[in-house]
């Protein structure tokens, strides 16, 4: 399935943030998604709401969640990410 967007959950004071920001923006370029990044601190009501509502709970940085049409999916949580692994993981689903 396709993603309609990538959202990039940081903090301030995350070690591997810098670097799945970076992949993510990177990726959401060329492969035309658009990426929203959003301090987890600062989440907004209706985004937690949504989140909650997919099952996901952001416990830990860097996390990337894969906006889908009727649905989220969580593409890492809390791990380093790479440009590479994360266009792999978009384009093989």
């Amino acid at each position: 399935m396709k993603a309609n967007k990538l959202l990039v959950f940081t903090q301030k004071n995350c070690p591997n943030c810098p670097v799945a920001k970076k992949s993510a923006e990177k990726v959401g370029e060329e492969l035309h998604i658009p990426v929203e990044v959003i301090d987890i601190t600062e989440l907004p009501e209706e985004l937690e709401f949504e989140l909650l509502k997919n099952q996901i709970y952001i416990a830990s940085t860097p996390a990337i969640v894969a906006v889908e049409e009727n649905n989220m999916r969580v593409l890492v949580l809390g791990d380093p990410v790479s440009y590479e692994e994360l266009k792999s993981m978009l384009i093989e689903g």
